[in-house]
């Protein structure tokens, strides 16, 4: 694991590294195996109460709660919730959108939702392989010539490594911080290609697990050529507009965010700064996409429903072998059903967000968090992305 470092990027690879760390201690639950049903964006209690009598506050609503005031009490401008259940369902926006207009934040709000981009982009992928376009098992170069000359590969790199993070490519994110890169301007995939190029490949394809942004770089421009669309473009008819997701779009479509968090970050010499819509998100494959807590909870059971693609591509995607991130998507272990969540974890300078899902569909949470001003961190150790974690999975688990 390698140690967080101070800079102006983001963190990476926090959450997908700790899984261990995860586990509840929680068993013996039996999960729903229908999906909760679609409930309005309200705070509702778990179960009625009798008449006079103050509500309960549910177990799993408590650990959100606990968790969303020990946020702002140290520091985060904004905390937006919302779990789903078959026990019930709970939601919270606390905190302010700005700290220059102070406008209360609400669940509806946009937020930069980081690297849960690159589930959008896997799903973007599957349908090429749905439709017979490329095989999981294809080398990379054999659609991208260019790639060779970029990046210079230890041999031929799969489709399927790419979106497991198993090709043992470096990431652009480490090349920028050694190159004293502050990563706020904009970047197109081959320059990414080409920045995490200055750093050494760990291994090829079937390598161990190792995250890596690269790796969606060239599934982007994987995608790109195949469809002769823009990422957003091919994003938004994939994954955006078969749902009606009126407030999931790529940083720099049109119409921008009608109501937006401001995440902020601070410099070393104490400086605040305002990291809303800095062009570095701009048709990222990684950190691109603009998205509300109620639609990543509803683009989440669209696709564990098998809404988006088919049964067998979602087993696929889902595949124990994967172990820790699958196709595209975060696991974590769900206590209650023996089996796992399935989601990912956003994490980009000022912000974080998430969004996990039991295997049956009958739990979900999202999160969406404008965090403290601090220097930001990079590196594969966040605690605050951990912490979020930690906090879903134990809220889930808790829900059985």
């Amino acid at each position: 694991m390698h140690p967080a470092v101070h800079g102006s990027g983001s963190s990476r690879l926090a959450a997908a590294m700790a899984a261990a760390a995860l586990v509840a201690s929680l068993g013996g639950c039996t999960g729903d195996t229908d999906p909760p049903d679609q409930l309005s964006p309200t705070a509702q209690s778990a179960a009625p109460t009798p008449t006079g009598t103050t509500p309960r506050t549910p177990a799993y609503a408590s650990v959100l709660e606990e968790y969303s005031q020990h946020l702002r009490a140290g520091g985060a401008t904004a905390v937006i919730i919302q779990m789903k259940s078959r026990v019930g369902q709970w939601s919270s926006a606390e905190g302010v959108r700005t700290l220059e207009a102070r406008e209360p934040v609400q669940l509806t709000d946009q937020s930069h939702v980081g690297d849960i981009t690159m589930t959008m982009v896997a799903v973007s992928v599957m349908k090429l392989v749905e439709e017979g376009k490329v095989r999981l098992d294809d080398a990379i170069q054999e659609y991208l010539p260019d790639f060779e000359s970029i990046i210079k590969p230890p041999g031929p790199i799969t489709i399927r490594s790419l979106l497991s993070h198993r090709s043992g490519m470096p990431d652009y994110w480490v090349s920028l911080y050694e190159m004293g890169d502050a990563g706020d301007h904009s970047m197109t995939h081959e320059q990414r290609l080409a920045a995490a190029a200055t750093s050494r490949w760990t291994g090829g394809s079937g390598s161990l697990y190792s995250y890596s942004s690269t790796n969606y770089s060239a599934l982007a421009l994987l995608v790109e050529k195949l469809r002769g669309k823009d990422l957003g473009a091919v994003i938004r008819a994939d994954n955006v507009e078969p749902l009606g997701l009126r407030d999931t779009l790529m940083t720099g479509d049109e119409p921008g965010p009608q109501r937006m968090l401001h995440g902020y970050t601070r410099t070393e010499a104490g400086a605040l700064e305002d990291n809303t819509l800095i062009p570095f998100h701009k048709g990222s494959p990684d950190t691109g996409m603009i998205s509300t807590v109620p639609d990543l909870n509803t683009y989440f059971a669209a696709l564990q429903k098998g809404t988006l693609l088919t049964k067998q591509t979602l087993e696929e995607m889902h595949h124990p072998k994967y172990e820790q991130f699958g196709l595209g998507l975060v696991r974590r272990y769900d206590s209650c059903s023996n089996n796992d969540y399935f989601g990912h974890i956003g994490v980009v300078r000022g912000y974080a967000a998430l969004a996990l899902i039991s295997a049956d569909g009958s739990r979900q949470v999202a999160m969406a968090v404008a965090r403290d001003p601090r220097p930001d961190l990079i590196g594969f150790d966040d605690p605050q992305s951990l912490e979020m974690t930690k906090a879903a999975v134990d809220a889930l688990n808790l829900a059985c």
